[in-house]
């Protein structure tokens, strides 16, 4: 992917893998979306989507020791990609089954929506491991409904 332009506010970022630092992150990933001209409200759903792999990250990569986690924004003329990277054991999240839906509210255990909201508020969802790191990478296609 062929990034346009030298965007100062997408420069990768790392902070440590802790809660604390998803508000740094948030606001990194808000204010390149903007520069690249992204709908604020699919904006949002990006930006809820990487909060749910962050807090994957300091929960199941790094449940003992904090690591660092990096984000890294880019976009070109169809699409705008983040990518969420961790040091953490390896994961694979389509290991998570996909939850039930159809049963009673109260008889559902909580949590293990995570990554089924991922799914869907991206609208391609990769997960690897390069390099000896989780690679999570979120894309947004300019026009929905596909590429321009």
């Amino acid at each position: 992917m062929a990034l346009e332009g030298a965007c100062p506010c997408c420069a990768p970022i790392t902070k440590p893998a802790i809660l604390t630092s998803l508000p740094a992150f948030q606001e990194r990933l808000g204010a390149c979306a903007a520069y690249h001209g992204i709908e604020p409200s699919r904006a949002e759903g990006l930006s809820l989507a990487f909060e749910e792999v962050f807090v994957n990250i300091c929960r199941h990569a790094y449940p003992e020791d904090a690591g660092e986690a990096t984000l890294t924004c880019q976009a070109d003329a169809e699409c705008f990609v983040i990518e969420i990277t961790d040091s953490g054991p390896p994961f694979d999240p389509s290991s998570v089954p996909e939850p039930d839906l159809t049963g009673d509210l109260d008889a559902r255990p909580l949590g293990g929506l995570g990554w089924f909201l991922i799914r869907r508020l991206a609208d391609e969802f990769e997960c690897c491991r390069w390099e000896g790191r989780n690679v999570v990478r979120l894309v947004l296609h300019r026009h929905r409904g596909g590429r321009a």
